[in-house]
C-alpha cells in the first residue's frame, strides 16, 4: 500500500466517524467532539503530571509497591477499554472489506488499516501518556534496569489490542446472523454488567477473615469479662484490676497486628501468584523482578505477551480472509446432508410446537407452545427476562450480610419479594402481550379459536419463567434467611396465587392499552398520553392491589398471633395459602370468559396498534 492510499484510507475512516457522530444528533455530536478534543488536550499534562508524581513516590515504593501500582492503572485501563468494546460491537469492520474489492488494494493493508484505526479509542488517549509518564519516571529513578518497562509497555498494549480486534472479528462472524447478533449484544451487556457488580457483591458478603476477627473480638470480651468477676469477687484490687485491664487490650492489639502482617503477607503471597498466572499482570510482575535486578521474569512476560499479541493477530486475520470469503456461517468440519427426511417420515413430538400440554385443548397447546418458542428467541425478551438474574445477586447480597436482623415471623416476605421482583421484570412482556406479536396478531383475529383460550395460552407461555425462576430461588432464600417448613411449604400455593392475579392484571392492561414496538426493541412507537396514563394508573394502583391480595394468609397469621389466639399448632400460613390458591384459581377461570368476551371487542383496534406506528 502506498501513501496516497493511506492517505485516502485516513480520510474515509475519519469521514465515517464524523457522519456516525453527525446521526446520533447535534448534541451528541457536540458533546463527543468536546470529549475528543478534551481527552486529546489533555494528553500531555496526563503525562507530564503522571511523570511528576512518579519522581515524588517511587523513591519511597518498594518492589512490590510498583507492581501494586501498575496492577491498578492496568485494571483501570481495562474497564475503560471493555466498556469501549461493547459500544463498538455494533460494528463489525470500520472499513468494510466488501466495499474495496474494486479499489488496488490488498486484503492485508485493508486489515492492517482496519487495526490501526481499532487503535484510535479514548481509553487509549487517556492512559497512554499515564502509562508513558509513570514508565519514563520509573527509568529515571530505578536506573537503566527499568528500560525493559518499555518494551513491556508496547507488548502488553499489542496483546491487548490484538485480542480485542480478533474478538470483534470472531463476533463479527457470529453477528452475520441479525437475530444472533442481538442475542450476542444482549450477551454481552449482561455479562460485563455483572462482572462490573462483581467487586461490590465481594465488598457486601466479604468472605475473607471475619471468622478470625469475630473470634478475636469474643476472646477480649471472655478476657474483660474474667477480669472483671475477679474484683467483684475482691480477688484482686481496683489498682490490679486495671493493670490486667490493660495487659489484655495490650495483648488484643498485639495479636491483631500479627493477624494483619500475616494476612498482609497472605494478599502479597496471591498478588505475586495472580500475577504470575495471568497474562495481564506479566508487565507489573516485569517491572517488580526488574527493580529487585532479576532480568528472567521480564524477559520471560516480554516474550509471552508478544507471542499472545502475534497469535491474536494472525488469528483475526484468518478470520478477516473467511469472513471476506464468504465462509463466516460454515461450521468447521461438518458437511451438509445428502438426505433430508421428508417432515412426514418424522416422529410426532419431535418439535416443540407439535407438543401437546397435557390437561389443555389442542388451541390452547400450539398458542402456548408457539408464544414460548417466540419468547425464547427475542433477544430483547431474554434480556428483560435475565434482568432479575442480574440484579438478584446485587439485593441478595445485601441481604444475607443482614440475615439476623429480620424476624422469624417476618421472613416469608423475603420469599415473597422475591416473586414481586420477578413479576416486575415481566411487567413490560406481560402488560403489552400483543404488542410483541406484531403483525403475527392477525394471525389471533383470524383463527378460530376462542379469545379465551388465547389468552390462557399466553399466560401459561410466561409460566415457566414466571414460576421457575422463584422456585429456583427459593432454596437460596431459605439458605439465607430461613424459615419454618410451613411457610416455606406455603411459598408454592402463594407464587400460584399471585402469578394468577398478575395474569388478570396483565391482560387488562394488554387488551386497553397496547402499544406498537419496533422489531428487536423494547421502546414504544410515539404511545398516546392517554395510553401512558392507563398504564401508570394499572401499574401503581392495580398492580399493588393484586399482588397484596397474595399476602392475606401471613396477614391472618399475623393477626392470630398478635391477639394471641392458641391455635394448637395449626399451620394457619399453610392452609391458608391452600385456600386462597383454590378461589384463585376459581376466579382466573372465570375471569378469562369475562377478558376473552372484552378482547374480541377490542381486537380491530389492538390490531391497527400493533401492526403499525399508529399511537
Amino acid at each position: 500500500m502506498n501513501w496516497q492510499h493511506l492517505r485516502a484510507f485516513v480520510w474515509l475512516r475519519w469521514r465515517l466517524l464524523a457522519n456516525q457522530w453527525r446521526r446520533a444528533g447535534r448534541v451528541n455530536a457536540a458533546l463527543l467532539m468536546i470529549a475528543t478534543v478534551g481527552a486529546l488536550a489533555t494528553a500531555i499534562p496526563l503525562f507530564v503530571g503522571c511523570f511528576i508524581l512518579g519522581l515524588y513516590a517511587i523513591p519511597k515504593a518498594a518492589p512490590a509497591h510498583l507492581m501494586y501500582a501498575w496492577d491498578g492503572v492496568i485494571a483501570l485501563f481495562l474497564l475503560f477499554w471493555s466498556i469501549g468494546l461493547v459500544t463498538e460491537l455494533q460494528r463489525t469492520e470500520p472499513l468494510s472489506l466488501s466495499k474495496l474489492l474494486h479499489l488496488p488494494v490488498s486484503v492485508k493493508g485493508a486489515f492492517l488499516i482496519n487495526y490501526l484505526s481499532s487503535l484510535v479509542r479514548l481509553s487509549l488517549v487517556v492512559f497512554g501518556p499515564i502509562m508513558l509518564g509513570y514508565s519514563l519516571a520509573l527509568v529515571v529513578e530505578k536506573g537503566p534496569s527499568e528500560l525493559v518497562v518499555f518494551p513491556l509497555l508496547a507488548a502488553f498494549l499489542l496483546m491487548i489490542t490484538a485480542l480485542t480486534y480478533q474478538i470483534q472479528g470472531w463476533l463479527a462472524s457470529l453477528m452475520t446472523n441479525p437475530r444472533r447478533r442481538r442475542t450476542v449484544i444482549m450477551s454481552i451487556t449482561a455479562f460485563f454488567i455483572l462482572g462490573s457488580q462483581l467487586p461490590n457483591l465481594l465488598n457486601v458478603v466479604r468472605p475473607w477473615g471475619n471468622q478470625e476477627r469475630a473470634d478475636r473480638s469474643k476472646k477480649l470480651v471472655e478476657d474483660l469479662a474474667r477480669v472483671n468477676r475477679d474484683l467483684q469477687s475482691q480477688k484482686i484490687d481496683a489498682g490490679e484490676h486495671s493493670r490486667r485491664q490493660q495487659e489484655v487490650n495490650e495483648k488484643h492489639i498485639s495479636a491483631r497486628r500479627q493477624a494483619d502482617r500475616e494476612s498482609l503477607a497472605y494478599w502479597e503471597q496471591a498478588a505475586q501468584l495472580v500475577n504470575m498466572v495471568l497474562p495481564l499482570g506479566w508487565l507489573p510482575l516485569g517491572v517488580k523482578s526488574a527493580a529487585e535486578g532479576n532480568m528472567i521474569p521480564s524477559i520471560l512476560g516480554l516474550l509471552g505477551m508478544t507471542a499472545i499479541g502475534s497469535a491474536s493477530l494472525w488469528r483475526a486475520y484468518s478470520t478477516t480472509i473467511r469472513l471476506y470469503q464468504g465462509h463466516a456461517t460454515v461450521e468447521k468440519g461438518r458437511s451438509a446432508p445428502l438426505i433430508t427426511l421428508p417432515k412426514r417420515i418424522r416422529k410426532q413430538g419431535d418439535l416443540l410446537l407439535e407438543a401437546r400440554l397435557p390437561f389443555f385443548s389442542e388451541p390452547v397447546s400450539g398458542i402456548a407452545l408457539g408464544s414460548f418458542r417466540s419468547l425464547l428467541r427475542a433477544p430483547e425478551a431474554k434480556m428483560m427476562l435475565l434482568t432479575p438474574l442480574i440484579l438478584g445477586p446485587i439485593f441478595g447480597s445485601m441481604l444475607f450480610k443482614n440475615q439476623t436482623f429480620l424476624p422469624e415471623a417476618f421472613r416469608p416476605l423475603v420469599a415473597t419479594g422475591a416473586m414481586v421482583f420477578i413479576l416486575l421484570g415481566m411487567l413490560q412482556l406481560l402488560g403489552n402481550q400483543f404488542g410483541f406479536d406484531r403483525d403475527g396478531f392477525r394471525v389471533f383475529v383470524l383463527c378460530a379459536a376462542s379469545r379465551r383460550d388465547i389468552l390462557l395460552g399466553k399466560n401459561l407461555a410466561f409460566a415457566p419463567l414466571a414460576l421457575g425462576i422463584p422456585l429456583i430461588l427459593l432454596p437460596v432464600v431459605q439458605f439465607m434467611c430461613p424459615m419454618k417448613l410451613e411457610h416455606l411449604f406455603s411459598m408454592i400455593p402463594q407464587y400460584l396465587t399471585a402469578y394468577l392475579l398478575f395474569c388478570v392484571f396483565t391482560n387488562l392492561m394488554s387488551i386497553y392499552a397496547p402499544v406498537h414496538l419496533p422489531a428487536g426493541s423494547l421502546k414504544a412507537s410515539s404511545p398516546k398520553t392517554t395510553t401512558v396514563l392507563v398504564q401508570l394508573a394499572m401499574v401503581f394502583f392495580l398492580f399493588p392491589l393484586s399482588q397484596a391480595a397474595a399476602l392475606l394468609p401471613l396477614g391472618i397469621e399475623t393477626m392470630l398471633r398478635f391477639l394471641d389466639w392458641n391455635v394448637g399448632g395449626i399451620p394457619i400460613y399453610l392452609l391458608c395459602s391452600l385456600t386462597e390458591c383454590a378461589l384463585v384459581v376459581v376466579f382466573y377461570r372465570f375471569s378469562l370468559d369475562w377478558q376473552g368476551d372484552l378482547l374480541q371487542s377490542r381486537e380491530q383496534r389492538i390490531l391497527e396498534i400493533v401492526t403499525s406506528k399508529m399511537p
